[in-house]
Formats: structure tokens, C-alpha cells, sequence
């Protein structure tokens, strides 16, 4: 790619709202409506999903009941392409009218769909489990007055509606487990048919390390098991664990869950932003903008007042172009062998990079800084300069800062991309897409808060001219930093 065709891309991506798009699926049917069957009968169907998007995106179908079933659990579908999942309800412990449901999840990600299926189940002979053979919570365990002084263990129970083995377990098996334990147990039961709250499950998957694979999911302390099966298999056993723990001890709260973001990640963020932010492609501008505006004569409160609109603008101008890129790299990530050879790349760019700034510092040591590799073309230098010194002198002052600040974030983008576009690269691969944005919009706060300084300090008195001397004097140090977070987004990449 050469370095004229940049700019265009990136203000073409600033423009562009593909990140906020949701993908868009066709489903071959609305619902499975199964009509009668009687009770036992295993029934199949074919549902098909077609990508209706400009983007690849990944489709899964989570079950919400043991008795429900998919193959394959998911699909990767290019662009226009279609994929046929196989569904399969087994209806022996239903009877009466029944509805059961799938979660659509895509990748990247978006809002959960459901896919149902409804009919009727006849019963066939004498009914199974009925409720004179059911124990009733708390039938044949220790009544109030023995209850033990040990406060409830709370876990909290997502399921969907219509599940007859997840009426079951909570009807039979907890009470049978809080008898053998000696705990009262206290379940937070959530509908994941309401709003909200598959996005909860969903962040209680990543706490946990883990990601929504069986519905339905219970969590107790920092513990979650997915899947009926898993659940009354391990369930004992982990409240068990938690009965036994010291005595004053607090319980883990089971309740909503916040969204999870992955703290490491905060680290090569905020350093990526404040280094990227005084580099010398965004610093050698800022100073060249200061001079200008002391040869115009603008006063001290004008410059506070060019400071915050050019800022504000860099900071909105690199922001929309890091959601185009963003999205195009996510869309990318979500194709399992794109994705695999998106990382290796990354990983090989940064390492070359890393060297290239210390190459960078050995050049800076020797006083010949203006031989850097990594540093701005002279052809958008003097575009950037030329921009500045046609609008300094404007009496529109927001307007012409406002616009210089975008102008100056496209040409810069050139040189400045060498870290944002990696650092991109590293948030297209986290799980979760909110977290990802609000690191995005960290990491250009970070990157504006130089500019902010600096403007600052010029309102305080202090000259362009003792900034340029700080900022040479640093230089080498400025370097070696850089190389730092190429390695540091390196070593991310691959452990993260």
C-alpha cells in the first residue's frame, strides 16, 4: 500500500459506520412449529442461515435443553454464503403443549436471537415423576427451627421457559442437595428470553474463562457449569466446597454479573496511547502548530480555545477511523484461518517494528535524528504544515480548528498508524466487542492528553521553543519506548 493511498483509506473509514452494523441473517424458516407428537418421538430438521451481510461472520446455535440438540454447534459464513444446521428434539420427558428455543449467536458479535420450536406432546401410558412421587423443597429435610445457623448459599440459575428438566432439577434436586450438604440454598432464577440477560450469562462465561456453550448454566461463587448434565454431575461437589469454607466467610454473590473487561489489556493500551501521543510524527506537529500561532499573534485564550477544538477533533477523527478498521479486522478474525494468519502477521509486524525503533535510537544517539525510519514523509510534512499556516491566521477560530484538527489526523495517520493499527489488530481478537470499544476510546484519550498538556503549558506562559528543547532532548527515550509497546503488543497477541 503506498503511503498517498492512506490518507484517502483512512478518512474513506473515517466516514464509515460499518463497526456499529449488527450482521444481518436470513433463517430458511421463523419457527419450527412441529404440529402433534406423541411422547418419545425424536424429530429432525434442517434450518438454513444465510449471510445477508458485506462481511464474513460466524454463526452458532446454543440449545437451551439437553433435550435439543445441533450439529454443527457452529458455522463460519462468507459474505452472501449459506450454511444448514441440523436440529434435533428428543420430546420423551415432555408432554402437553411445549416450547423450546435455540440461541443465535454471530461473531462479531451482536444482540442474541432465538429460533423456537412449539407443538404438543400426547403423553403416552401412565405419567412419569407425578406429583405425589416429586419431593417438595424442603420434604424430609430440616424445618425452620433446625435450619442451621449458616447463611443460604445463593446461585443463580439461567434458563429458558418450557424446560421440563430444568423444572425438575429445580423441584427435586436442590432440595436433595441442600439435604445432603446441611445448607439452605437459595436460587436467582434468570429467564434468558428477557432482555438483557443472555449478555449477562455471557459475561459471567468470560469471567470464568469460559464462553456460552449449553443452556441451561448455573453459577455459584466464581464457578460456572453449562449444560444439565454437567450441572447435577458437579453442582454437589462445588456447594459442598463452599458449605465447608471457614466460618465469617463471605459467599461469592451470584448476582448480576458486570461486564468483564480483561484488565491486562489495559496495560498496552494506556502505554500505547501516551507513547503514541508524543511521538515524533504527532509531536514535531503540535510544535510546528504552537510557532505558528505565536507568528499569527494569536493571544493565550485563543490558543486554549484552538487547543481544545483541535484536540477534540483529532480525538473524534482517529477514533472513527480506528472503528472502520476495527470492524474490518474483527470481520477478518471471525474466518478461524484469517484469523490464525491475521495473528502471525501482527505478531511478525510488531517484531519488525520493535527494531526499527531501536534502530531509530541508535540514530538519535549519533545526532542524526533526521535519518529515522519510522517518521513522517516529507511530502505530508509539508502538507500538514502548508494546512496550518492557511488557517491560523482565519478569524473563524472553531471552524479552522476544527478543521486543521481532522486534516491533520488523516495526514498524520501515516505514521501514527504504526502503532494504532497494530494495537487494532491485538482488540480485534478479545472476545467481547464492548470491551474491545471502550479500550478503543481509552486509547485515544491517552493519545490526546499530550496535546492537551502541551496546549496547557502554552496557555501558562511556556514557549514553543523550551517544548522543542524538552521533546529533542527525549527523543531517544521516546524511541526506546515505542519499542517497548511493539513488544509488549507482541508478547499480548500471542498469550492473549
Amino acid at each position: 500500500m503506498s503511503p498517498r493511498f492512506i490518507p484517502a483509506l483512512a478518512l474513506g473509514l473515517c466516514l464509515c459506520p460499518l463497526a456499529c452494523a449488527a450482521p444481518r441473517l436470513a433463517l430458511s424458516s421463523t419457527e419450527w412449529k412441529f404440529g402433534m407428537i406423541v411422547q418419545g418421538v425424536v424429530i429432525t430438521r434442517d434450518l438454513t442461515i444465510t449471510n445477508g451481510d458485506s462481511a464474513p461472520v460466524t454463526v452458532t446455535l446454543v440449545p437451551t435443553c439437553d433435550c435439543t440438540t445441533v450439529e454443527p454447534a457452529s458455522l463460519a459464513l462468507a459474505a452472501g454464503a449459506s450454511g444448514v444446521f441440523h436440529l434435533r428434539y428428543d420430546s420423551k420427558d415432555d408432554r402437553g403443549i411445549t416450547t423450546k428455543s435455540f440461541v443465535v449467536q454471530t461473531e462479531p458479535g451482536s444482540e442474541p436471537r432465538y429460533y423456537f420450536l412449539q407443538g404438543t406432546v400426547r403423553e403416552q401410558g401412565p405419567a412419569r415423576g407425578g406429583a405425589g412421587t416429586r419431593q417438595q423443597p424442603g420434604a424430609g429435610g430440616a424445618t425452620a427451627a433446625q435450619a442451621p445457623a449458616a447463611p443460604p448459599i445463593v446461585v443463580t440459575y439461567f434458563y429458558t421457559p418450557g424446560c421440563r428438566s430444568c423444572e425438575e432439577f429445580l423441584s427435586v434436586e436442590i432440595p436433595r442437595i441442600e439435604k445432603e450438604i446441611g445448607r439452605r440454598i437459595v436460587v436467582q432464577k434468570k429467564d434468558l428470553l428477557s432482555r438483557g440477560l443472555y449478555e449477562e450469562l455471557d459475561s459471567a462465561a468470560t469471567a470464568a474463562g469460559q464462553s456460552v456453550t449449553a443452556i441451561p448454566a448455573l453459577r455459584a461463587g466464581d464457578t460456572l457449569l453449562q449444560g444439565d448434565g454437567l450441572i447435577r454431575a458437579k453442582l454437589q461437589g462445588v456447594l459442598l466446597a463452599m458449605s465447608r469454607a471457614p466460618a465469617g466467610a463471605t459467599p461469592p454473590a451470584a448476582g448480576p454479573a458486570a461486564p468483564v473487561t480483561d484488565h491486562l489489556a489495559l496495560v498496552p493500551v494506556l502505554v500505547a496511547g501516551l507513547i503514541d501521543g508524543i511521538n515524533p510524527c504527532a509531536f514535531t506537529t503540535l510544535i510546528f502548530l504552537l510557532a505558528s500561532l505565536a507568528l499569527a499573534g494569536r493571544g493565550r485564550s485563543e490558543v486554549l480555545v484552538i487547543g481544545a477544538l483541535f484536540s477534540l477533533s483529532v480525538f473524534l477523527c482517529y477514533f472513527l477511523i480506528g472503528l472502520g478498521f476495527f470492524a474490518a479486522l474483527r470481520a477478518l478474525s471471525a474466518i478461524a484461518v484469517v484469523g490464525v494468519v491475521l495473528r502471525w502477521v501482527l505478531v511478525a509486524v510488531l517484531a519488525v517494528f520493535a527494531g526499527l525503533s531501536v534502530y531509530d535510537y541508535t540514530l538519535v544517539r549519533s545526532g542524526r535524528s533526521t535519518e529515522m525510519l519510522l517518521q513522517l514523509p516529507s511530502a505530508f510534512k509539508k502538507r500538514i504544515h502548508a494546512s496550518i499556516r492557511s488557517r491560523v491566521r482565519l478569524a473563524a477560530i472553531a471552524g479552522s480548528s476544527f478543521v486543521m484538527g481532522a486534516a491533520v489526523s488523516v495526514f498524520e495517520f501515516a505514521c501514527t498508524g504504526q502503532v494504532y493499527l497494530p494495537l487494532l489488530g491485538y482488540l480485534a481478537r478479545m472476545r467481547r466487542q464492548p470491551d474491545a470499544l471502550g479500550l478503543l476510546a481509552l486509547y485515544n484519550l491517552c493519545f490526546i492528553l499530550p496535546l492537551l498538556l502541551v496546549f496547557g503549558a502554552t496557555w501558562m506562559g511556556v514557549t514553543s521553543g523550551r517544548i522543542t528543547t524538552l521533546f529533542q532532548a527525549h527523543l531517544g527515550t521516546v524511541k526506546l519506548a515505542l519499542a517497548v509497546v511493539f513488544l509488549g503488543l507482541a508478547v499480548f497477541t500471542l498469550v492473549g
